[in-house]
C-alpha cells in the first residue's frame, strides 16, 4: 500500500500536469509574427496584435444599417439584405473581459469577430489562456502612398471636343478617362457614395466649397473631425491631410476653369485612418482600415478608394510575396469582405516597381478589388506602376489610367500636378460612380467587370497595363457598337455584316455609319441592330475605318470599324512562262494593288533575289526575273516560290526553273 507521501506526489504531478498542457494550448495561440515581437522588445513594450476570437462570441443582433446601406446591399440580396454572421456584433460583455485584463481595445471588427489592442508580453500571454481567444497576430501596417512628384500647374494638349465644363487645367485627365461624355449625359455622381480612407482632408479647401460631404470619421482620435492635424512638430503639421485631400479634389473638386472633378457631385464619406508622426511617410494600421470599411459599408458607401498598401516591418510581421494570394493579408480579406456586401473597392497598385519589393501591394491582390496602375500621358507605362502578378498567379493591375501629372488640390492651398498610382486611382473611382448614377441596379462585381472590359489591350492583358487603359464611357455601358475586329472584302464581292448593340440604357438606339465605302450602304433596324453592306470596290482605298454609332439622345457611343479591300491571290497574280528556263515575267492585274516588294526563295527556304521599294509603280507593270541571285549568279534548276506584297495584298506563287 503506497505511502500517504508517496499518493501527495502523484496527487502533485496529476495536477501540473493539465497546467503544462494549458501553456503549451496557450503557446500556440500565439502568431510566430507576435511571438518574434515579444522576444525582440521589452517585457514591458506595447505591441498592436489582434485577437481572433470564438465564433460564438457574436451577439444575436445584426449591425444597424442606414437606408442607404440597405438599399446597396439588396441590389444583391432584396429578401435578406446579404445579412450573415460577418453582421452580427461581438458581445459586449467580452469586450468589457478583454478590457479587464489592462490592454487598450483600439478596434472591434464584426466581420473578422476580432479585437485590436495594444498589450504587453505579459498581456498577451494572459489573453491566450482565455477560452474565447481563438488566435493573436500583429495588427499590420499599411503605407498611404505621397506622390511621387509635385509640379506646377501645367495645360495640357486635349483632343478637340465640344466639352460642356470649364475644366481648365484638369482638362487632360477627363478627357484622358472619356468624363466629359458621361458630364455631357448628365452624369455628375448624383445619389453616388464615395468613401475615401486616407490620412486627413482639409474639407475648407475651396475646391470643396460645393462638395457634398455627408459622413466623416476621425479612426485616430475617435472624433469626426477629419481636418486638422495630429503631430506635435510644426515642420510635420502641414503633411497630416496633404494626401487625403489631393485624392479627395481629383474625385470631387469644383474650382470653375481650374479643377473639376470626374465624379464632383456625388456624396463623399471621409474616414481620417492613422499617421505614424516623426516623418513624413504616412503609415496607416490595419485595424483603423477594417474598422472604416465596416463603418462605410453600415452608413450606405458604393465605393471604397484608398491609396494603401504593402509596409515593410523593421523587426517582424512583415508580408512575403507569397501571402499576395488575395486570402492572406487581412487588409485584402476586409477589401473583399466589403465587396461582397456590394461595395466597389478601388485601390493603388502601388509605386513599387523598381524596388526591393518590385510587386502590386495590399489589398490591390483582391479577386474582388480593382487594382489600379499608372500610366504617363501618352499611355506608356509609368516608370513606379507596380507590376503583377498575384503569388497565385492573376493578373495585376486590373487596369490602368492617368498618374502623371494628375491635377489636385493641395492642402496648404492651390493646386498642383502630382504623379503616383495613388492618382491614378480616383480617377477610375470616380468614373465608376458615373456608371453607378446611371444605373444604380448595378452590381459591385457588374462594375468591375465593365472596368476590366473596357481596357484597350481586355483581349491580351498583361502584368503592367493589366487589361489596359480605362475608359469611363465604355465602363458604364450605357450603350455600345458590339462589333469588333476588321471586316475584309475581296474585289468584287459584296458581304453583309450584322451590326448589334448593347448596353444598359433604357432606350433602343438608333444605329447609323459614318464614311461608307463606295457603293456600301447600311440599314438601321429600330431595334437595336442594323445591318451594314460593303461592296469590294478597285475605288476604295485597301484600308480605311468607317464609324459605326449608336445614339441613345443623351448618350453617343462611336466605334471605327476597319474595312480591308483585298485581291484573292489566286486570280489577280501570274508567273510565265512556267516552268521557265532562262527568265520568267510575274504579272499583276489592277486590282492587285500598287507593287511594294517581290521576293524569291529556292527550296530550302533561302531568299535568292528580290525586288524592293516601287512606289508608284503601276500593278499592271509586268516585273522579270532572270534567273540570276543576287550576286548575279545564274541559279539551280529546281522549285521556287516568288513572295509578292501589294498595299492589297500578300500572295505567293509557285515556279519551276528547267534546263
Amino acid at each position: 500500500m503506497p505511502s500517504i507521501k508517496s499518493i501527495s506526489i502523484l496527487l502533485a504531478i496529476f495536477l501540473i500536469l493539465p497546467a503544462a498542457m494549458s501553456v503549451a494550448d496557450t503557446s500556440a495561440k500565439i502568431k510566430p509574427a507576435v511571438r518574434q515581437a515579444m522576444q525582440a522588445s521589452a517585457r514591458s513594450a506595447s505591441h498592436l496584435c489582434w485577437l481572433y476570437l470564438d465564433e460564438t462570441t457574436a451577439a444575436g443582433q445584426p449591425v444597424s444599417l442606414t437606408p442607404k446601406a440597405k438599399a446597396r446591399r439588396a441590389r444583391v440580396d432584396p429578401d435578406r439584405l446579404l445579412i450573415d454572421s460577418h453582421d452580427m456584433r461581438v458581445k459586449e460583455s467580452l469586450i468589457k473581459a478583454i478590457e479587464q485584463s489592462g490592454v487598450r481595445v483600439r478596434r472591434v471588427s464584426r466581420w473578422f469577430k476580432a479585437v485590436s489592442v495594444e498589450a504587453t508580453s505579459a498581456q498577451i500571454e494572459v489573453l491566450a489562456s482565455r477560452d474565447f481567444v481563438r488566435e493573436i497576430d500583429l495588427v499590420r501596417v499599411l503605407r498611404a502612398y505621397a506622390p511621387v512628384e509635385e509640379t506646377p500647374l501645367t495645360h495640357k494638349a486635349v483632343d478637340a471636343k465640344a466639352l460642356t465644363l470649364n475644366y481648365g487645367f484638369s482638362t487632360f485627365q477627363n478627357d484622358f478617362i472619356n468624363a466629359p461624355k458621361l458630364h455631357r449625359a448628365g452624369l455628375e455622381g448624383q445619389g453616388v457614395t464615395i468613401a475615401i480612407f486616407d490620412s486627413g482632408f482639409k474639407t475648407d479647401h475651396p475646391a470643396f466649397d460645393s462638395a457634398s460631404i455627408v459622413a466623416t470619421y476621425d479612426f485616430i482620435n475617435d472624433d469626426t473631425i477629419v481636418d486638422g492635424v495630429d503631430c506635435p512638430d510644426d515642420a510635420l503639421a502641414d503633411h497630416q491631410d496633404y494626401h487625403g485631400t489631393l485624392v479627395a479634389g481629383v474625385i470631387a473638386g469644383y474650382a470653375i476653369d481650374t479643377l473639376i472633378g470626374v465624379a464632383y457631385r456625388a456624396d463623399l464619406v471621409l474616414a481620417k485612418t492613422e499617421m505614424t508622426c516623426g516623418g513624413t511617410e504616412i503609415k496607416l494600421e490595419e485595424d483603423n482600415w477594417v474598422a472604416a470599411a465596416e463603418w462605410a459599408d453600415s452608413i450606405g458607401a458604393d465605393i471604397i478608394t484608398s491609396s494603401v498598401g504593402y509596409y515593410v516591418f523593421q523587426d517582424s510581421g512583415s508580408y512575403t510575396f507569397d501571402d499576395l494570394d488575395g486570402n492572406t493579408a487581412l487588409v485584402t480579406r476586409a477589401a473583399d469582405m466589403a465587396a461582397s456586401k456590394n461595395i466597389l473597392v478601388v485601390n493603388a497598385a502601388g509605386n513599387e516597381r523598381g524596388t526591393p519589393w518590385n510587386h502590386i501591394i495590399t489589398p490591390s491582390d483582391g479577386d474582388s478589388v480593382v487594382a489600379v496602375g499608372a500610366v504617363t500621358s501618352d499611355s506608356a507605362l509609368a516608370g513606379f506602376s507596380s507590376p503583377g502578378p498575384t503569388a497565385d498567379g492573376r493578373i495585376k493591375p486590373d487596369i490602368v489610367s492617368l498618374g502623371v501629372g494628375v491635377l489636385a488640390s493641395r492642402n496648404i492651398g492651390g493646386y498642383a500636378n502630382v504623379s503616383g498610382t495613388s492618382f491614378s486611382t480616383p480617377l477610375v473611382a470616380a468614373g465608376a460612380a458615373l456608371a453607378l448614377q446611371h444605373d444604380m441596379t448595378l452590381t459591385a462585381e457588374e462594375i468591375r467587370q465593365f472596368i476590366i472590359q473596357s481596357g484597350d489591350r481586355f483581349d491580351n492583358p498583361d502584368n503592367n497595363y493589366g487589361y489596359g487603359l480605362y475608359d469611363a464611357a465604355r465602363a458604364a455601358n450605357i450603350t455600345a457598337i458590339d462589333q469588333r475586329g476588321t471586316v475584309r472584302v475581296g474585289l468584287g464581292e459584296t458581304i453583309l455584316v450584322p451590326i448589334t448593340s448593347s448596353g444598359r440604357s433604357p432606350e433602343i438606339p438608333s444605329l447609323s455609319a459614318l464614311n461608307l465605302p463606295i457603293e456600301s450602304s447600311f440599314i438601321d433596324s429600330f431595334n437595336g441592330r442594323g445591318l451594314l453592306r460593303v461592296v469590294g470596290s478597285a475605288a476604295n482605298p485597301a484600308f480605311m475605318d468607317i464609324g459605326l454609332v449608336a445614339d441613345v439622345g443623351y448618350f453617343v457611343d462611336t466605334f471605327y470599324l476597319g474595312i480591308e479591300t483585298y485581291a484573292p491571290s489566286d486570280r489577280l497574280i501570274f508567273a510565265g512562262p512556267n516552268p521557265f528556263t532562262n527568265s520568267v515575267r510575274i504579272f499583276l492585274t489592277p486590282e492587285a494593288g500598287n507593287l511594294e516588294s517581290i521576293s524569291i526563295f529556292n527550296s530550302a527556304g533561302e531568299k535568292v533575289w528580290e525586288k524592293v521599294n516601287m512606289p508608284g509603280v503601276s500593278a499592271d507593270d509586268i516585273t522579270e526575273w532572270n534567273g540570276h541571285n543576287l550576286h548575279g549568279q545564274t541559279v539551280s534548276s529546281g522549285a521556287y516560290v516568288v513572295f509578292v506584297k501589294t498595299d492589297r495584298l500578300e500572295a505567293h506563287v509557285k515556279l519551276l526553273k528547267i534546263k
